[in-house]
């Protein structure tokens, strides 16, 4: 075989072995996961079959049972002349006894969650009521209208008010919360609440039906003698229901389940034959008493809880919401939490507990003491009990259902209140918010927008390390957070497609008939429902999945920001390999889609509009620069917060402390002295930053004065290699790594002199917070930077080894002289102005 043949050969096999993982991996997924199966056939539903006006589908607890407000929707409905002209779709994963006895027509179909019947139907129905959230995947379609009715009035804290929730753990009942159409709310307290805890309350676009619950209609009906039968009832007898809230964990569900068990055994032996004590247990409590042979003591758990209140004279609860449901029949509740301490710390109530409807216990034994004497307890607490009719229960009449169907089928408008704000709405992805100086312009630039005419929405990935959680709760408190739950909805050709634009781009025309912009669209709006937002801002500029989604989001202003020279981005390696390519590489071909180019500095524009013009049609137009914001008040705060600590007779600066139950945990670096000239720099530990050639530069002026020290603040992936080579150099006690600090501000603020070695910059802004802190600054005369110095305000020099060294040098001589150039002062509430005006005249389009 010749020699040309064997290299074709060659070629053609490493072409193919590249393509079978291409082909095989979605058909794979699609065989052997099950979760992607799932979204597959959904999407394909979404994309393929049409909305049907005559379908309504229920779904009560993610189908766990058909009970709550989508039951008593569903019972109202069915007294309409139109019921039959409705197919009627109810989620129930497994029947039982009081599924079996609704009625039996043909336009009456049970579905259970995540089978093709329930994604089908999920997909196309028109009508969709639901009393939690459906799963991640699911998507409201443009046609469909969301009724989601929740299921309670609050006194535990919800959403991101849990005092111990995760920041991200409510991000699905967000999600579908933002996609619902009309909110069905009790009273104004729980929709306030709600909202609020979900952080949407100002961008909510739906509207809230503040009519009452369809399950108290349940509640309030006349009292069902067959019921009392079938729970066993002795005529004559009063009846007690016990519903505590369920605080175990899936798994581990035996240690409530089995303390509830004696406490049911005690009332029934105590009270004796005069009561009959039933027992309203959570889904996985009623599984354990099943499993141990006591499910009699329990009410079935088919069983719809606001039929069975209908028959209650007595309520036991503790932190449940069943008892406002209750207060509509004017019977007692009695308060029991023997845990009441530790429920408030780790979840918290939205109201006094201490001023509830009812006596509050934390003894078994005083709840029987209250049931013996109710009639006292009842007038004791009648006030109350009348103060929270009035807040809670004023649309509870037995109407509120027929007031719904009047709203979703009538089109009746007179109860629906919009909570949404009229200000213009931003939606920004900031980048994954890690320590870097995308996230510090980021969080400034959001503590400076006017909140009184925007409403500010910053989208991100539920995931990320702490220093992530620790930046976002930095962020300004009127931003509203939303986290993407799940991953990308697509079909298996959506998956050839996806995966196609992720390793070309969006170049040329074959490849832009493959593009999947429905795609994007969807996931898109899976994520924010129906808020209409005025401006989207990919902020961050980096990542190559929410550069998609905003470029295809089908907002009318986008803008995407260029923070450093892209193309020297683009070519960047770190330890051989490609930093930045291959997800630039598809950011690259979709700056045509956006609006706006925005480099954040004028010399860093000019670069980029030098290397990247023949990407973005009309580039004169599009692209252009706006300088980021400072925080000069954390830098001035932050500047003169420090501490020293003696050690051995040496003198450290703390740099942090970790104060924990029991040791404190003190971390430092040898402390800047008068003796010694006295350098720092501060960023990422990357091949840009030019850390090597500072290093050495410094070890030439170490030769020519040995009284000096360099102070190199950050982390990233040269950090070894650096290390070897200051080991090398034998600088160890001259050159520090001091790792990644909280407070930069207060070693800079210590030492003499600035320095950024840096080849390239977007614009360097560690520059401008060291103009704020007055410190002398030498760096390098490069893209980025030299916008920031070129007033004066700093000395630029050549991004040569040799000439920083001389630089170095020079600046020790005039500093042991003590005669020192002047530079500019820098003005930085002036500089800010003229920033937050280019924002909003350049960004968002406002003339000023």
């Amino acid at each position: 075989m010749k020699e040309e043949q064997i290299i074709l050969a060659g070629n053609l096999m490493k072409y193919f072995s590249r393509k079978v993982p291409f082909i095989k991996q979605p058909i794979r997924d699609y065989i052997k996961n099950e979760r992607f199966k799932i979204r597959a056939k959904y999407n394909y539903y979404v994309n393929h079959l049409k909305v049907e006006d005559r379908v309504i589908l229920y779904e009560a607890y993610h189908g766990k049972s058909f009970t709550c407000n989508p039951l008593a929707i569903f019972i109202e409905f069915e007294k309409r002349t139109d019921f039959d002209q409705f197919l009627h779709i109810i989620v129930v994963n497994e029947k039982d006894s009081f599924v079996d006895a609704l009625p039996k027509r043909k336009n009456i179909k049970f579905v259970a969650v995540d089978n093709d019947l329930y994604l089908r139907y999920l997909a196309t129905a028109k009508y969709l009521i639901n009393n939690t959230s459906f799963p991640y995947y699911f998507i409201k379609r443009e046609g469909q209208v969301y009724v989601n009715t929740w299921h309670g009035t609050p006194l535990k804290t919800l959403g991101r008010d849990i005092k111990q929730a995760g920041m991200t753990d409510h991000m699905n009942i967000q999600r579908n919360l933002l996609q619902t159409d009309i909110l069905v709310s009790p009273n104004q307290f729980t929709y306030e609440k709600l909202l609020s805890s979900h952080d949407i309350y100002e961008i909510y676009p739906g509207r809230v039906a503040d009519i009452g619950y369809p399950r108290v209609d349940r509640t309030l009906a006349a009292p069902n003698k067959d019921l009392l039968s079938q729970l066993g009832v002795t005529k004559g007898t009063k009846v007690i229901l016990f519903a505590p809230t369920w605080r175990g964990t899936v798994g581990n569900e035996a240690d409530m389940s089995e303390q509830l068990l004696q406490d049911v055994l005690q009332l029934k032996r105590e009270l004796g034959s005069d009561y009959t004590v039933l027992l309203k247990s959570h889904y996985f409590t009623f599984k354990y008493f099943e499993e141990n042979q006591k499910q009699d003591l329990c009410v079935p758990n088919g069983m719809d809880t606001n039929l069975l209140l209908s028959v209650v004279d007595i309520l036991i609860t503790d932190y449940s919401s069943i008892f406002f449901d209750f207060l509509p029949t004017g019977r007692s509740v009695i308060f029991y939490g023997d845990d009441i301490e530790q429920y408030s710390h780790e979840r918290g109530f939205y109201l006094p507990i201490d001023q509830l409807p009812g006596p509050l216990t934390q003894q078994l034994e005083e709840v029987i003491v209250h049931i013996k004497s109710i009639d006292l307890e009842q007038e004791k607490y009648n006030e109350k009990y009348k103060e929270y009719q009035e807040q809670f229960c004023y649309n509870d009449d037995g109407q509120a259902a027929s007031r719904l169907l009047s709203i979703l089928l009538d089109k009746e408008q007179k109860h629906l209140i919009k909570t949404e704000t009229n200000k213009e709405k931003i939606i920004m992805y900031c980048g994954a918010f890690y320590n870097n100086g995308i996230t510090m312009s980021a969080l400034t630039l959001l503590n400076a927008i006017d909140y009184d005419k925007y409403e500010v929405v910053v989208i991100e990935n539920p995931k990320g390390s702490e220093e992530k959680w620790v930046n976002i709760k930095r962020a300004n408190p009127n931003v509203h957070f939303i986290y993407r739950p799940g991953v990308l909805g697509r079909t298996v050709l959506d998956s050839y497609k996806h995966q196609w634009i992720l390793n070309r781009g969006v170049s040329g025309q074959i490849v832009e008939k493959v593009l999947p912009a429905h795609l994007y669209y969807n996931e898109f709006r899976r994520l924010v429902g129906d808020v209409k937002f005025d401006h989207a801002i990919n902020f961050g500029g980096y990542n190559d999945f929410w550069s998609l989604l905003f470029a295809f989001s089908q907002i009318k202003n986008k803008s995407i920001y260029l923070h450093n020279d892209m193309m020297e981005e683009f070519n960047k390696k770190i330890k051989g390999k490609f930093k930045h390519k291959k997800n630039l590489k598809v950011i690259f071909s979709i700056y045509k889609y956006y609006d706006r180019i925005i480099s954040v500095a004028e010399s860093t524009h000019e670069t980029n509009m030098k290397n990247l013009e023949q990407l973005v049609p009309d580039s004169h137009k599009k692209m252009t620069y706006v300088n980021n914001l400072v925080d000069s008040n954390r830098v001035k705060t932050l500047m003169n917060q420090y501490d020293y600590i003696e050690v051995n007779g040496n003198n450290y600066l703390v740099t942090d402390q970790l104060a924990e139950s029991v040791k404190l945990t003190i971390q430092g670096v040898i402390a800047p002295e008068e003796v010694d000239v006295n350098f720092v720099t501060v960023g990422r530990l990357s091949p840009e930053k030019g850390h090597e050639k500072l290093i050495h530069a410094f070890w030439a002026l170490y030769q020519y004065d040995q009284h000096i020290k360099l102070y190199i603040v950050g982390e990233g992936p040269l950090k070894e290699s650096l290390q070897s080579l200051i080991k090398k150099l034998k600088m160890n006690d001259r050159i520090i790594l001091v790792g990644q600090l909280s407070n930069p501000f207060a070693l800079i603020n210590q030492c003499d002199c600035f320095v950024l070695s840096s080849n390239y910059e977007g614009q360097g802004l560690v520059l401008l917070e060291t103009l704020i802190i007055g410190k002398p600054i030498i760096a390098t005369d490069v893209t980025g930077v030299r916008s920031v110095l070129k007033e004066g305000y700093g000395e630029l020099v050549e991004n040569s080894q040799e000439a920083l060294a001389e630089k170095l040098i020079q600046f020790v001589e005039r500093y042991r002289q003590k005669c020192l150039p002047e530079r500019s002062t820098f003005h930085d509430e002036q500089y800010n102005q003229e920033a937050l005006n280019q924002f909003y005249g350049k960004v968002l389009g406002k003339s000023l």
